[in-house]
Order: structure tokens, then C-alpha cells, then sequence
């Protein structure tokens, strides 16, 4: 990022800071996680007009009403009532540690909690977390601050334990999931989650089933890989929920260098369990597509689409899955991206 897209970048995160992370009975506010990837999608322009349209929509930043301390930050953990006051907590931490050393000490603290808020805790931090590490300055830490609050106030684990450790290759690991019969019936994702996986009592085994990655950053890309063309084949009907297994990875694996190694291995275990769970739930009793045999559309063109859309989801799966395709160029990151301002717009 250039100095002009982290002024902008920064002028965005002062605006967004006054609003809550939730909205309309729920909904996660997207609005830090999307000002970032327009920025990293080259559209710092579009950043202003998206933002004035999008915080029309949400509701103001919640109160603090209760300390939390050393001694009682798990007696709030998945509280949402506590998101303000959890805000306070990590401000306070960042006064007191370098951003980096906060960052290392909560992300495994909050990892089996990943699913929490639809994984909307751990992309908007790593969303901050990235942009910190571009610039640091107090509108990124703030946002930070907020993004951790949020995973913690939110925290959810899922049924079993988020560990690898069969023989499976990917493919074979996702075709043997349990799946739902239909997709849940709430628009709510997390509620959804916990109600199909109420139903899927093979679940813990199926995911355990998975072998160790090797690579965790190269097995987190095929990870995404791997939901992007469940994304396509399964997503039409509940695009927004399947998609966040593409987005979730992406993001974690984008703050992977800022972390201890040793984190690496459980943030794997733990991303590859809620995106299996997304696919056990939403794919239910929906026919499989075939997978897009065209030719893709250029880079250019699906992120022009995704902000001439301006869905906030869309974007952020752009973004993703344009970072996916830097590295490793399969045509599928380019149909997904683009499937996604059709389907969303």
C-alpha cells in the first residue's frame, strides 16, 4: 500500500470505528474487512462512495458496561453482550505490548473458537492484522482491538476436536463428510451451523480423518482451493455461507508469517473443521454444478465487477481468490470471484 491508499485506508477505519460489529439482528459488519480488500484489489477510489452507502446500514458502536481482567476474560468468552468490553481489554493490551506480541498471544487462545460469528472474528482480524503490518498506525491498532473483540465476544466451537490425524488426501476427506439433507432453514450462519451439526453425529470422526498437512501454507492454499470449487459446484443456493470457506483460510493464512510457528498447525486443523462443517451443512440437498469449462475472466475484470457490484462479500472473495490466483493461477479463483457478483449482485 501506498502512502495515499493508507491514508485512505485509515480515514475509512475512523469512520467505521463509530459503528457496532454487528447489525439488523446480527449480520456481521463487513465494512473494515471490505475497505481493506478494495484497497488491496488496487481500488483505494472505491473506498469512500462503498463506505458512505454502506454505513447508512449499521448500528452504532455498543457501550462498555464491565471491566475484564487477566483473572476473568473466559468467564466473557462467547459473550456477545461483552464486545465492548472486551474492545476495552485489548486496547489496553495493545498500550501495553507491541501489536505483534498481542496478536501471538490471542490468536490461540481464540483459534477453537474460530467459527465464531460465520469466522467473521478471525478475517476481520487478520484483515487489521495485515494492514497493521503494511503501516502501523492507532486507526489499524484500534481496528485490531475491535477485530479480536469481536472473535471473542463471538467465540463458538464446533462439535470435536479441530485436529488431523488420518490418512485422507482433501478430496477424499471432504466426499466422505456427512451431509445434511437441506440447508438450515435460519439465514443466520452460525445458527445454522449449530443446528445442522446438531443432526451429524459422525462429524468429529469424518473430520478427524484428514492427514496432517505437510506445508500449512501450501495445504491452507489447496484448503481454500478446494472450497472454491465446492463454492461453484454447491453455492448457488447459499452463496454467502459456502463462500467464507474460501475467504476464512485465505485471510489466516495471510497473518501466518506474523505468528509462532507453532500456531500454524492448529490454525490448519481448526480452518479446515469449520469449512467442512460449512460444506456438511449448506450442501445439503443441493444438486452439484458442474464445475465452469470457459475461459475465466481476467483479473481485471472480476474486480471491476465486484465493486461495480459493491457487495461486500463479493469483494472480499475477489480479493481472496485473486491472492490465490497470484500464486497458483487455476481458472477456478477467477469463475469463483466472478460467480460471486452474480450471484450477490
Amino acid at each position: 500500500m501506498g502512502a495515499p491508499d493508507s491514508d485512505i485506508l485509515d480515514e475509512g477505519l475512523h469512520r467505521i470505528a463509530r459503528t457496532g460489529p454487528e447489525f439488523g439482528g446480527g449480520l456481521s459488519n463487513h465494512a473494515p474487512m471490505a475497505a481493506e480488500a478494495l484497497v488491496r484489489l488496487g481500488r483505494p477510489d472505491a473506498v469512500r462512495p462503498w463506505l458512505d452507502e454502506y454505513l447508512r446500514r449499521l448500528d452504532e458502536a455498543p457501550l462498555p458496561a464491565a471491566r475484564i481482567s487477566t483473572q476473568t476474560w473466559r468467564d466473557a468468552l462467547g459473550d456477545r453482550r461483552r464486545v465492548a468490553d472486551w474492545e476495552v481489554y485489548f486496547r489496553a493490551e495493545l498500550d501495553s505490548l507491541a501489536w505483534q506480541d498481542v496478536l501471538a498471544r490471542w490468536w490461540p487462545r481464540l483459534l477453537p473458537g474460530v467459527a465464531a460469528a460465520a469466522t467473521h472474528g478471525v478475517i476481520r482480524t487478520s484483515h487489521a492484522a495485515r494492514s497493521l503490518a503494511a503501516a502501523p498506525t492507532p486507526e489499524r491498532a484500534g481496528e485490531l482491538a475491535r477485530g479480536l473483540a469481536y472473535w471473542a465476544a463471538s467465540y463458538l466451537e464446533l462439535p470435536g476436536i479441530p485436529g488431523t490425524a488420518g490418512t485422507l488426501d482433501l478430496t477424499t476427506a471432504v466426499s466422505a463428510l456427512p451431509v445434511a439433507s437441506a440447508p438450515p432453514a435460519t439465514w443466520l450462519i452460525t445458527a445454522g451451523l449449530t443446528a445442522g451439526l446438531a443432526t451429524q453425529p459422525g462429524f468429529p470422526a469424518a473430520i478427524a480423518a484428514l492427514r496432517p498437512p505437510g506445508d500449512v501454507a501450501a495445504d491452507l492454499r489447496d484448503l481454500a482451493g478446494e472450497f472454491t470449487r465446492i463454492f461453484l459446484a454447491y453455492g448457488r443456493k447459499r452463496p454467502i455461507a459456502l463462500l467464507h470457506a474460501v475467504t476464512a483460510p485465505v485471510a489466516a493464512r495471510s497473518v501466518l508469517p506474523l505468528l509462532p510457528a507453532a500456531v500454524a498447525r492448529p490454525t490448519y486443523d481448526a480452518l479446515w473443521q469449520v469449512g467442512a462443517a460449512l460444506y456438511a451443512v449448506y450442501a445439503g440437498g443441493v444438486p452439484r454444478e458442474p464445475l465452469p469449462s470457459a475461459a475465466p475472466p481476467a483479473a481485471a475484470d472480476v474486480t471491476d465487477r465486484a465493486v461495480a457490484v459493491g457487495d461486500e462479500h463479493a469483494i472480499k472473495l475477489t480479493e481472496a481468490c485473486l491472492r490465490l490466483h497470484a500464486e497458483s493461477p487455476d481458472p477456478m479463483f477467477l469463475h469463483a470471484a466472478a460467480r460471486a457478483s452474480d450471484l450477490l449482485g
